[in-house]
């Protein structure tokens, strides 16, 4: 039994070290900057930051359930002009649960395709 506390341990201070590390490599990238981005390139992800892994910044404006234990938060930018979704990973699940409207929002996501919608963030360490 205590082999397994030991294990358990362990497990969350690497979880912990490696999004830490994830937020130090990850450039930092506001949701109103990306929508900047997308309108420019005709509402689509520039091809910079397709699949590519940065720390996001903005609002909750919805976070909701999913399955899986995944959720889904929907975003927005300060002036409520930019949306986007977020899907949180299951190691920051947990945490997700916690968000509440217009709290701020930072994570290390990857931007993934968009096209005439809600700019789409996969995969969130929050």
């Amino acid at each position: 039994m205590r082999a397994l506390r030991s294990l358990v341990l362990a497990l969350a201070m690497l979880s912990t070290t490696t999004v830490a590390l994830a937020q130090e490599t990850a450039p930092a990238v506001s949701l109103a900057q990306l929508g900047e981005l997308y309108v420019k390139s005709g509402h689509i992800i520039p091809d910079g930051y397709l699949d590519q892994r940065v720390t996001v910044s903005a609002v909750v404006a919805e976070a909701a359930q999913r399955v899986g234990n995944e959720m889904l938060v929907t975003l927005t930018d300060a002036t409520d002009k930019v949306k986007g979704h977020a899907t949180i990973d299951r190691m920051s699940a947990a945490k997700a649960k916690s968000l509440h409207q217009g709290q701020v929002f930072s994570a290390v996501c990857t931007v993934e395709f968009s096209s005439n919608g809600p700019i789409a963030l996969g995969d969130c360490d929050l």
